[in-house]
Order: C-alpha cells, then structure tokens, then sequence
C-alpha cells in the first residue's frame, strides 16, 4: 500500500505542474518585418525620411523588426520613381497607380513613394500603397502612418507561433510498457505486464542535440520456483542520463534517436540490481497543443548481473534484458533568441 501511495503521489505532483500550463499556455510572437533601403531616384534626404519614417510606423503598431531578411516574415519595400514613370520602360513602377492613362506635361515634377508588402521567403507580392509627392514636409508623415497601417492590416492569416522545438529546457512526463526478461544458468523468467512511470529533462545546449535526465520508476517480477511458489516482486528506481540527436523536419515533428546510461536501485531491498545499465532508442514527438505527444521505444542491458538480497531463500544471480514503449508529453521552457533580431 505504501508503495501505491507513493505512486498516487507522484502523478498527482507531476500532474499539478503539468496541466494548468496545458490549459492556459499561448504561444505566439509578432511577425517579424524587414524594411530595405528605399530605391528609385529620390534624394538621399528623401530616401533617409521615408525609411525612418516606415521604420518607425512598424515598431509604433507593435510589429518587430529585424536586420536581416533571412530572419523576416515579410518585407516593406520603398520606392520613389516620378509620376509618369510607365512611359519610360527603364525605371519600372509596378505599383502605379494610374495604369494606362495619358500623364500630362503639368504633372513632370510629381513623384509617387511606392511602398509594396511582400513575403520574405517566396518574395510573393501581397499588397501594395503609394502617394503623390513633390516634396517633403510633415503633412507626409499621417499618410506614410496610414500607408503602413493599411499593408499591415491586410497581412493573410499566418502562424506566428514560435518554433516549440527550439526551446532550452523541456520537461517530459511518461508512461510506459515495460517488459523484462531474466536469465540465470538454469531459469528463465519473463515479466510481460510490467509498466512504469517517470519524468525526464532535457537541456537543448544546441540546435540537433540535447542532454537529458530523469527518474523512472518499474518493477522486476523474478520466478525462481513455480513448484515451490518461489517468486520476488521488487520495486525499481533508475536515474538515466541520455544523449539525444534531434532531428527536426516539417513544422511538427521531431525524430530524437538516442543512447546513454542509467543508475538503478531497489527502494525495497527484496533484489539487488545491477547498478549500472546502458540504453539506446529513438524518440517520436509530434506537436500537440502546447507541447509534443512522445511515442519513445528503447532497450535496455545491465552491464553486470544481478542478483536476490541476502534475505531472500535463494541464492540466484541473473541477466536482466529491458525493453520500454514509452507514451509521454514534452513541453518545452525558455524560447531561445535570434541574436540578430532587434530587441
């Protein structure tokens, strides 16, 4: 009874940590914008303003910028070309917005600051603003507000949800099936309905690989005499400390192969088990909520034999081979930062 209460215990603990933060937890960042330098034919004063102008409107409607493209969701593109600029097909303007019509000679002299909207990583135009101009003074600075304001508005519906994957921590609770075989030189026994319960955490020091630890709670059920009813049920404590690779693909999903070694102990002492065992397996995760559901197969060997407690009637060491179908839930802690992006 002791030992189930220990159990109860345990999931009650890991349970209170886990599920308030798997109801209530959002995840979401502000899409992130590059504005390049203006182009076109304007002034250095001219191109100067209207760049710290967008610049300013971005940051001011609670957008992020960032000083790389590459690191972008979308682009805002400036441009200043003069207002009849579609009869001279060497300065393109594709944003005009008179398309066929005659300019007449009374307009020479007016420009046009086109400001398009693109997407950073298909460069697919998305939306388009521009003004007429002939020169620079604050009754500009309202219509390049409204101009940006406008792009912004109609950016389509798109995922800004940080990468969980790129996370510094992760916290996993687990249940699993694990089966034990035992071999001594004239038994062999097998314990098929064993199962167990844990918790591991990991620290992703880099991008593809993470170290992790834990503490994972199982049986062992040896059978030393049917005839005599001869049998030892002990209870397991293991503490591994684990290498995993990760492998990230899609948007979703993770493969994490994996190997290490754990310190085991009986919290009963009925068994003395080996003390030191090595594993390796390979972990799926698929993004779930706030988190990942884990599917986690691993094998497990002692590297010594194990063997009964002083107490017990029989003298008997034995191998111990372990395999585990783990079922589990990975969250992650602490998003990891771009440095480039501005703060």
């Amino acid at each position: 009874m002791k030992y189930f209460s220990l159990i109860v215990f345990s999931v009650l603990i890991l349970f209170s940590l886990f599920f308030p933060r798997f109801l209530f937890s959002q995840d979401f960042r502000e899409a992130r914008f590059y504005v390049p330098p203006i182009s076109g034919i304007g002034t250095l004063e001219e191109e100067t303003y209207f760049y710290k102008q967008v610049s300013n409107e971005v940051a001011a409607q609670f957008s992020s910028m960032v000083r790389i493209k590459s690191n972008s969701d979308y682009t805002l593109r400036g441009s200043i070309v003069p207002y009849g600029c579609f009869h001279d097909p060497s300065i393109p303007c594709p944003m005009h917005p008179l398309g066929q019509m005659h300019v007449s000679n009374d307009e020479i002299g007016e420009f046009l600051f086109c400001l398009d909207l693109l997407s950073s990583k298909k460069n697919e135009l998305i939306g388009g603003q521009y003004i007429v101009y002939k020169e620079i003074d604050n009754t500009l600075d309202e219509m390049i507000s409204v101009m940006v304001y406008n792009l912004l508005s109609s950016i389509p519906d798109f995922d800004l949800t940080q990468d969980r994957r790129n996370r510094w921590l992760f916290l996993e609770p687990n249940v699993s099936w694990a089966p034990r075989i035992y071999r001594a030189n004239e038994i062999e026994s097998n314990y098929w309905a064993n199962f167990g319960f844990g918790v591991s955490i990991e620290f992703q020091f880099v991008k593809f690989m993470s170290l992790g630890f834990g503490f994972q709670f199982t049986q062992d059920w040896i059978y030393v005499s049917a005839e005599r009813s001869e049998e030892y049920r002990d209870f397991i404590m293991e503490i591994p400390l684990m290498l995993r690779f990760i492998i990230k693909f899609g948007d979703n999903y993770m493969l994490c192969p994996y190997g290490g070694m754990s310190y085991n102990f009986s919290l009963t002492k009925i068994t003395e088990p080996c003390p030191y065992s090595w594993f390796a397996g390979i972990q799926f995760a698929v993004k779930a909520g706030p988190g990942f559901i884990t599917i986690d197969p691993k094998f497990t060997m002692d590297y010594y034999d194990s063997k009964l407690s002083s107490e017990a009637k029989s003298s008997l060491e034995y191998k111990r081979l372990m395999l585990q179908i783990g079922v589990g839930y990975k969250i992650g802690f602490i998003q990891k930062k771009n440095k480039k992006d501005f703060k």
